[in-house]
């Protein structure tokens, strides 16, 4: 389709007006009431639901438009992965008011907004900043380093050190960053489950089986059934691939210099600044810089603290890489070069730390040997189940999956499993196979009974 008639753009505007409208309600009962997320403000629902329609058929317009003549070098999404790009004013002006659903600064305007309180709308914002960032790299064929990802984790870990963001909003803009980095940031639709509803038990079951229900397959907003194609979900693949070439980035070993000193830089401040937050220090959202002596965020909030460090473990499970390589630059502390880079910002391994480390590892050797066990134990029952099914099959023949107490087949991992459709995926092929207590149906015979001549037909 082409960008000027595509079939969206009716719904784009429609969505944009109830934005529009909502916002301005919202301000006006703000100036009345209160400027905080506690109270009334969190029982806003068409703001954070209009906000996540816009990014997602904004994404969709863009991966189903066909677009030959596109500026080179430029993002795929309008939005450069650099700072003065997304947090600048420098940018090419948008033809019209849908045009600017597709950046990020869209969105960003609407979090850092003085008189809009709501959580819930930020927390819509802040998600759809993520999908925007990660979309723009989702072109693996562009030469210019995916840094959607690290910005856009960047600027939710700046709102979540803010000091005006309440403590619900920094968890959920904490497992926003996790759902990036898991690949589940578009296709959850966390915020959306969620505000579609006032009742609780009513949106949890949204966000569970989604919203056409538990028996829908996937491509529905399921949190259990997360299969997503290009075919059927292009734009949550778009932000996935962009997502993927991101964590590359953050994962990389830097053995083999792929990307710039500048870059390895950058991920080893970020890194700096989550390592200090886990542990409770007063982190600057604007300038950096960490105080010992104060305690920050994460000392009094274990919510918080674990969630932080579950995406800290799913980054960088050994250690940072980045922070390893940025260690040698330190030499030239005092350099004008070392302020300019940003080195001083880094943290650095001290002799005293390294023995502190050495005596930790020698203390949890026999934990780690437990874990270690467990795990192949576990590898082991997973291989015994395979041999007992095989065993069984041959020393008994012909056998009936439905009966109780016989061992099953080990599950394939097939598309759907390597997509993310884990439970899809298993009872697709139980069912297949007739092993889940159902009937497996493989044809379908139909009477058809005429009612001119009276017969039936097959």
């Amino acid at each position: 389709a082409k960008a000027e008639d595509h079939p969206i753009l009716s719904l784009m505007e429609f969505a944009l007006e109830w934005l529009d409208w909502d916002l301005e309600r919202s301000k006006s009962q703000s100036s009345q009431t209160n400027l905080t997320g506690v109270g009334d403000a969190c029982y806003s629902t068409i703001a954070p639901c209009a906000i996540t329609a816009l990014c997602h058929m904004a994404l969709l317009k863009q991966s189903t438009t066909f677009n030959p003549v596109a500026d080179k070098g430029s993002s795929p999404t309008g939005v450069d992965t650099d700072d003065s790009s997304l947090f600048g004013v420098k940018r090419k002006p948008e033809d019209s008011e849908l045009d600017k659903t597709t950046t990020a600064q869209f969105y960003i305007d609407i979090f850092d907004d003085h008189w809009v309180r709501a959580d819930a709308i930020r927390a819509a914002a802040a998600q759809s900043v993520i999908c925007i960032c990660c979309a723009a790299d989702r072109n693996t064929e562009s030469k210019k380093e995916p840094l959607g990802l690290l910005v856009s984790l960047e600027f939710v870990l700046d709102r979540i050190l803010a000091p005006t963001t309440s403590p619900g909003l920094r968890l959920t803009l904490a497992l926003l960053m996790m759902d990036a980095c898991t690949g589940k940031i578009c296709s959850l639709q966390r915020v959306g489950s969620f505000c579609g509803q006032n009742r609780f038990c009513g949106s949890g079951t949204r966000f569970m089986n989604g919203p056409l229900g538990a028996s829908c397959g996937g491509d529905n907003g399921s949190s259990l059934l997360l299969t997503v194609s290009d075919f059927t979900y292009p734009a949550a693949n778009a932000v996935n691939d962009g997502a993927r070439r991101g964590l590359r980035l953050l994962k990389d070993n830097c053995k083999q210099n792929d990307y710039a000193s500048q870059t390895v830089v950058r991920v080893a401040k970020f890194a700096t600044r989550l390592w200090r937050t886990i542990n409770g220090e007063l982190v600057s959202p604007s300038m950096d810089n960490a105080s010992r002596e104060t305690a920050g965020i994460c000392a009094h909030d274990n919510h918080l603290r674990c969630t932080l460090v579950a995406l800290w473990q799913w980054v960088w499970p050994r250690q940072c890489w980045h922070i390893m390589r940025a260690q040698p630059l330190h030499a030239m502390e005092g350099n004008p070069s070392w302020y300019s880079m940003g080195l001083n910002h880094v943290m650095k391994t001290t002799a005293e730390e390294k023995n502190v480390t050495a005596f930790e590892d020698e203390a949890l050797k026999p934990l780690t040997r437990l874990v270690e066990a467990e795990i192949d134990r576990q590898k082991w029952r997973g291989d015994m189940a395979g041999e007992a099914y095989k065993y069984f099959k041959i020393s008994h023949g012909k056998i009936n999956l439905t009966e109780a107490g016989r061992p099953l087949p080990v599950v394939e991992k097939d598309v759907a499993w390597k997509l993310g459709g884990w439970v899809a995926s298993a009872a697709q092929q139980r069912r297949i196979q007739g092993a889940d207590g159902g009937s497996a149906v493989s044809k379908i015979r139909l009477n058809v009974k005429s009612s001119s001549t009276g017969g039936e037909h097959l």
